[in-house]
Formats: C-alpha cells, structure tokens, sequence
C-alpha cells in the first residue's frame, strides 16, 4: 500500500475503535455552514463547537510548561493509532487522526523529536510529503499563527480541494504568495526566497539566517501560514489537460507535474475583537485554514456575528501585506 492507503486505512481502524475522534468525526455531519463571498472570493464559515480547544489555546509559555504535550508518545490518547513517516531528509514524523478535525479525514504530522515549531529545517520534508501523498493538502500554523502546539513541530494533512483558495486562488483575501515549480529543489529554494521577504533585511543580511530578523523581537520565527501540494502528471486518454477553468495552474505544467506552496504573511496572532467586551466579542483565531478561506468558530454568539464583511476586515487586521 502507498502512504496514503496506509493512513487511510489507519483512519479507518481508528475510528472503528469509538474513542474521542469517533465522536467527533461524526460529529462534522451536523456541523453548520455558512456560505460567503468577499471580494469575489468563495469563503465558508463553519460552527464547529469540537474546535473549541483549538480557538481557545492558551499557548504562552507557561501554559505550555504545565500541560503534557499531546504530540508526544506519552501524550497521545488511549485509542489514538501512529503511523511512522520516514522523510527523505532523514526526519521521522508521526502521523496520527486529528481527534478535533475540521475535514474528514484530517492528520496531524508531528517531529519524532519534541522540538518547537519552526517552519524552515522542516520544509523540505513537508514538500516530500506533499508529492507522496497528492490526495492531501499540507498545512504549517507558525508558533503564533494558530499553532495549539508551538511547542512540537507539526504539519496538518487534509483532503485536497478543502480550502478555497486551492481553487480560486486570490491575493484580495488574505495578500496570498502563490509559488509554483515542477522541481522539487528548485520550488523549495523559490519559497525560500518568498519566506525571506517576512525578516528585517539588516539581520537577516548580516546572519545569513532567515529567522534572525523576527517581525517581533521576542519571536523566533516570523509570522506565517503555509499551505502546499502536489499535482501529478495527469494524462486524460493519453492526452495531458490544458488547464482548469479558473485558470490558476498554468497548462504548460500540468502534464509533468508541479509543486503548489502559498504564504500567508501575518501581522497580528488574534483580531481585536476576540479581546473586545462580551457583548461585542467574537471569538475567531484565524489560522492556516482561516487564511485559505475556510472560517471555525466554537461558539454560537460568535457564529452569528460574523459578517463577509467583519470576516474579511479579521483577515485584513492580521494579514501583512509584503507585496
């Protein structure tokens, strides 16, 4: 079995068992939507009272210090299966079923090593996975971008075609960098450059070290979302395609298959408004997903005070635009 089959089938057997994730991956049934449009873009909004834990993590410092961290082998839940990934640039990551997800299926990619989320020694394993597993999406939440870990790096996995911008790519939504390469060094070395532009130019020049010039002084890294993919060669009666109707992939590639990364630059971890007084309160702390186009919100208060328009004033609150 490919490594897609093997985690599938993992899915399958996972919740077979009726522990936690079994609740709430039947739960996603019964999970309310609403549809939008800002700025000609297809955004969703999704009341998922499961994802409370996630909008509402406490991830200062000390908070981390007294829990135990769920990523780990000791921290893991009773029924919670792990698949061992082996990467090409000698990382080993375990896969696991998110027990709080958003799609179906939705995996957690988490370091063997308990070590803190940091995007750039991890991102060439991540374009390895993205091209061995062409069924999925992967996702990167930056330590203080929508991480519930920040603690122990990890990727997230879900179905492709999930996020709206995968489709109906846009810079009007969230100031979007869409790279795109055939080759696997060279598309790593393009978004390379791309995550360069989030540094201070003086310390980053003078180190040599991307995450030398932090947007925030106390940060180690700078703040961002990042999404990837991969597109196989794709033969249609022998005959490649030329192209999708929304015109996002250029037709030249698609018969030799192409790597697909977008980065989302970030100003703020929270809105005002998740701070603001009960009565005007909204508890919305966008993450990757947020920024592709797809908004999770626990509470009801919160769900309905969501506008397209407040929706997309968030986003342009905690974008930073670079361009």
């Amino acid at each position: 079995m490919n490594l897609y089959q093997q985690i599938t089938d993992m899915f399958s057997r996972e919740l077979a068992s009726h522990g936690r994730a079994f609740v709430n991956y039947q739960a996603l049934s019964g999970v309310e939507v609403k549809d939008m449009t800002i700025d000609g873009f297809p955004a969703k909004l999704f009341f998922n009272p499961a994802r409370v834990r996630s909008v509402m993590a406490d991830v200062s410092p000390e908070a981390l210090q007294k829990r135990a961290c769920f990523l780990c082998p000791d921290g893991v839940e009773e029924h919670q299966l792990t698949h061992n990934w082996d990467s090409p640039t000698g990382h080993t990551y375990y896969i696991r079923v998110n027990p709080f997800p958003i799609f179906s299926p939705h995996f957690t990619v988490s370091s063997s090593v308990h070590e803190r989320q940091e995007l750039l020694p991890h991102l060439e394993s991540m374009l390895h996975l993205a091209k061995e597993l062409p069924e999925m999406t992967i996702f990167y939440n930056g330590p203080m971008c929508g991480a519930s870990a920040p603690d122990h790096m990890h990727f997230q996995a879900v179905p492709r075609h999930s996020l709206p911008i995968e489709d109906h790519f846009s810079t009007n939504y969230a100031n979007a960098i869409l790279v795109q390469e055939t080759d696997l060094q060279t598309h790593l070395a393009a978004v390379k450059k791309v995550l360069a532009m989030g540094t201070i130019p003086e310390e980053a020049s003078q180190t040599g070290s991307l995450t030398a010039g932090a947007s925030h002084a106390e940060e180690y890294e700078p703040r961002w979302n990042i999404v990837s993919w991969y597109e196989p060669a794709q033969q249609v009666d022998g005959v490649p395609p030329i192209g999708r109707p929304n015109g996002l992939l250029d037709a030249s590639l698609l018969d030799i298959g192409k790597f697909n990364t977008i980065v989302f630059f970030r100003k703020e971890s929270r809105p005002m408004c998740f701070f603001a007084p009960e009565e005007e309160r909204i508890l919305f702390s966008p993450a990757t997903v947020e920024m592709a186009g797809i908004g999770i919100v626990a509470n009801r208060e919160s769900f309905d005070r969501l506008t397209p328009e407040k929706l997309r004033d968030i986003i342009r609150e905690v974008a930073n635009n670079l361009l």
